[in-house]
Order: structure tokens, then C-alpha cells, then sequence
């Protein structure tokens, strides 16, 4: 069987790829990495477009919240009555503290980390789509 197989390659031509082969190879990895790259900055720029949709709705809901809370009131105190609480800073700070409306903050923040997540994924991407040459 070894000899039959040996008599049929022996018939055979020596295949040579064709010249172009190497220019479509490289064309379609080219092609590939264009798309992978349009994919990343569309997700991005989606990504982007609803943290920063998110934020506004965010803003506008909770921020009546934070402005009608008590955290407000007494942190006006410091520009109205600056001497009191200069002398009682520590039970003022305290205060401020045990009224912070920290559950409406985070709400705000999270989208702005999404956003920064956001930008950072674009310029990244931007940044990996120039050749550098040494």
C-alpha cells in the first residue's frame, strides 16, 4: 500500500499557492481587524451615549431629593453663620455626616463611572488603531 501511495504522489505536480494568495491573507486580517476595531468604538460611543442618558435622568429625578434634604440646610449654615460652626465644627461635621444622602449620590456617580469606563474603552480603541513605528 506504502508504494501505491508513493507511485500517486510521485504523479503529482508540485502545488504552488498562487501569487495573490499572500495579498488576500493579509487584505482579510486587515479587514478583520477594521471591523473588531468599528465594533469596539460603536460600543463605546453606544455605551457612552446611555451613561450620559442616564446621568440627566438620574440628575433630574434624584437631585430634587438631594436639594430638599437636610444635608442642604445645615451646609448653608456655613456661609450664614460661619461662627457657630467654627465653634462646634466637630458636632457640625457629625451632622453633616448623619445626614448625607449618600443613596442619591451613588445613584448620580454610577453613571459617571460608566461614562469614564466609556471613554476610556474609545480613546483605548482609538489608540490601538494607528500603527507605531520604532
Amino acid at each position: 500500500m506504502t508504494q501505491n501511495l508513493q507511485k500517486i504522489f510521485k504523479k503529482l505536480e508540485n502545488i504552488e499557492p498562487s501569487a495573490e494568495l499572500e495579498a488576500k491573507i493579509l487584505r482579510k486580517i486587515i479587514l478583520a481587524k477594521k471591523w473588531q476595531t468599528q465594533k469596539r468604538l460603536i460600543f463605546a460611543d453606544v455605551l457612552m451615549l446611555g451613561s450620559l442618558g442616564a446621568f440627566v435622568f438620574v440628575l433630574l429625578n434624584f437631585w430634587e431629593g438631594i436639594s430638599k434634604s437636610e444635608f442642604w440646610s445645615l451646609l448653608k449654615l456655613v456661609f450664614s453663620d460661619t461662627a457657630a460652626v467654627a465653634a462646634f465644627w466637630k458636632d457640625f461635621l457629625f451632622s453633616l455626616l448623619e445626614t448625607f444622602p449618600a443613596a442619591h449620590f451613588a445613584a448620580i456617580l454610577a453613571p459617571v463611572f460608566l461614562l469614564m469606563i466609556s471613554l476610556n474603552m474609545y480613546f483605548a480603541t482609538n489608540n490601538q488603531n494607528h500603527y507605531k513605528y520604532n
